[in-house]
C-alpha cells in the first residue's frame, strides 16, 4: 500500500492527510508507442515511480497517474492512444479543481511524455486564473538530460523517443518489461536544422514518427544499462523533491 494515495484512502484519512500537508502530486504520461522494446506505457510507468517515491520522501498526497496523452505523432503504430489537448486540458481543470476544493491548494504534475509539456504549461496558467491555486509542471525527460549528457554513450542525433535515457530508466524500475533482446538502434530521417536534441534546437517542427523511423525508436537503446538509469532516477527523485518541499 502506497503512504497518502487517494485510492487506498477513507474520506476520513483524506481530512486527515490535508492537515498535514495542501501538497498533491499527478502524474501523467501516455499510451504510445515505444519501439519494439518498451511497453506502450512507459511514459506513465516513469511518472508514476518518480511520483511515488516523491510523495513518500514528502509525506504528500498522491492521485492516480493519467494513462493518456496528446500522442498524435505516433499514431501509425498499432495501439497509441491520444487524446485531444482540448481533452486533456478539460481533465486537468476538472482533476485540478476537485483537489483545490478539498484543500489540496499546491498542485504538481509529474509528467513523463514531451508531447504533453505544451499543453499543460498552458492549462496550469490558465488554472491558475481560474482557481488562484498554485500550480507547478515538471517534465522529467528535460529535468534529466543535464545528468543524462554526462553518461551517454549515444552520439549526438541518437536522441529522441525509445533511446538510452527511457531504456536506461526503464531498466532500473521495472527491467522485466523491458525486452533488450528485441532493441534497434535508429536515427531519425531529417531535414537539415531539425533535431531532437533540445540544446542544439533552433527551430520547432511537426512530424509524424513513421516518416523518421521504420521501428518507432529515434536514438540508441541498446547503449542503455541499469547503472546510468539507477543514476537519472535517484537525480529525478531528489532534485524533485527538493523543489516541491522548497514550494
Amino acid at each position: 500500500m502506497l503512504k497518502n494515495y487517494l485510492p487506498d484512502l477513507t474520506w476520513q484519512e483524506v481530512d486527515e492527510l490535508k492537515k498535514r500537508t495542501d501538497k498533491v502530486l499527478i502524474p501523467i504520461g501516455s499510451l504510445e508507442q515505444h519501439g519494439p522494446h518498451l511497453p506502450l506505457s512507459t511514459d506513465t510507468i516513469i511518472a508514476f515511480e518518480v511520483a511515488k517515491r516523491v510523495a513518500e520522501k514528502l509525506d504528500i498526497a498522491l492521485i492516480p497517474p493519467i494513462n493518456f496523452g496528446f500522442s498524435i505523432e505516433h499514431m501509425d503504430f498499432s495501439g497509441t492512444l491520444s487524446l485531444d489537448p482540448l481533452t486533456l486540458i478539460a481533465l486537468l481543470r476538472n482533476l485540478c479543481s476537485s483537489l483545490a476544493k478539498h484543500g489540496f491548494k499546491k498542485i504538481f504534475i509529474i509528467n513523463g511524455h514531451g508531447g504533453n509539456r505544451a499543453t499543460i504549461e498552458s492549462v496550469i496558467q490558465l488554472i491558475k486564473d481560474e482557481l488562484n491555486i498554485s500550480l507547478y509542471s515538471f517534465t522529467l525527460l528535460s529535468i534529466v538530460k543535464k545528468v543524462f549528457n554526462k553518461i551517454r554513450d549515444s552520439k549526438e542525433g541518437e536522441l529522441g523517443h525509445a533511446d538510452e535515457l527511457e531504456t536506461s530508466l526503464m531498466l532500473t524500475i521495472c527491467p522485466d518489461k523491458v525486452k533488450m533482446d528485441k532493441c534497434i538502434d535508429e536515427s531519425p530521417k531529417l531535414k537539415p536544422h531539425l533535431t531532437f536534441e533540445a540544446s542544439k534546437r533552433e527551430v520547432a517542427f511537426s512530424w509524424r514518427t513513421k516518416e523518421i523511423s521504420d521501428s518507432g525508436v529515434i536514438g540508441a537503446p541498446r547503449k542503455a544499462s541499469v547503472e546510468k538509469g539507477r543514476l537519472m532516477l535517484d537525480y529525478l527523485i531528489d532534485r524533485i523533491a527538493t523543489i516541491v518541499r522548497d514550494l
